[in-house]
């Protein structure tokens, strides 16, 4: 399997949400570290920094400079978070999911 093996190939992303400005400048109150400090929205928080980190080369039709350099520092803070606390989350998020994927199921 190399380069050229078509199973490895990864479809680009190229479409981008347009927020309105009303959405954008009411989130430009809110900081990372509201999320991160906030029980509700932590564990959904480091799972979605985890999968937007590794999906990032996904969207390199669509990036820029500014959105390489706000990878690198949201990486280096990813990164700053103690692997227990990450796993912890992540394990979290997916016992969220199905418990609510299971309560859907039982009102059906």
């Amino acid at each position: 399997m190399g380069a050229n093996c078509p199973l490895l190939q990864q479809a680009l992303v190229t479409h981008v949400i347009k927020f309105p400005d009303s959405v954008l400048a009411a989130a430009d109150r809110i900081t990372l570290k509201n999320l991160l400090a906030s029980p509700a929205f932590q564990c959904f928080l480091v799972s979605a920094l985890s999968n937007g980190i590794q999906s990032f080369s996904k969207f390199a039709d669509v990036t820029d400079e500014s959105d390489e350099f706000l990878m690198f520092r949201l990486g280096q803070i990813f990164k700053g978070i103690y692997w227990e606390d990450r796993k912890h989350c992540f394990d979290e998020v997916v016992r969220l999911y199905r418990e609510r994927r299971e309560e859907r199921m039982a009102r059906v």
